[in-house]
């Protein structure tokens, strides 16, 4: 009889424990803001301050921030993060940001994605002959960071700039 009750005990603590293994895993929450520097007066000075970026004109600069935080109950590895660049926009060459990231960049919407110096397409010229060409940064379409560990519980950001067309 005890014998019995044990091992029904051990089966139901076993059935416990199984799911709760089973959804151990990261869960990474991604926020982004898009905010822009404007100067306002303070007590008589000029002080620059950054806000939501709204109202925005052509040549106005945008700081995309983008937060990650892992709400998993394990690391992450090697998390991707994929950011659109707006077609309103085009990216500031060298303004990604990011620690200890793998950061690459996308010329076709996110299709592939390789670092600025080996961003290529083609072009056919005016005798016929097809060229290769480096892709200039006012090209790119989307920015990607691998990061490569995500503690549970933690958190970080990354982030690029953009000017408004």
């Amino acid at each position: 009889m005890i014998k019995k009750y044990l091992t029904t005990i051990g089966v139901l603590v076993a059935l416990c424990i199984i799911p709760c293994l089973a959804v151990a895993k990261p869960l990474i929450a991604i926020s982004v803001k898009a905010e822009m520097d404007v100067v306002v007066k303070e007590a008589g000075k000029s002080v620059t301050k950054r806000i939501v970026a709204k109202d925005v004109v052509p040549g106005d600069v945008i700081f995309y921030t983008v937060t990650y935080r892992n709400n998993g109950d394990e690391k992450a590895t090697n998390a991707v993060i994929d950011n659109p660049i707006s077609k309103a926009t085009r990216y500031v060459d060298g303004s990604a940001y990011g620690e200890n990231e793998g950061i690459t960049f996308s010329i076709d919407k996110g299709k592939t994605y390789n670092k600025p110096t080996m961003l290529f397409y083609q072009i056919t010229d005016k005798q016929g002959k097809t060229v290769k060409k480096i892709a200039s940064p006012d090209v790119y379409t989307n920015i990607r960071w691998v990061i490569p560990v995500i503690e549970a519980g933690k958190q970080g950001t990354v982030g690029f700039k953009a000017i408004v067309k």
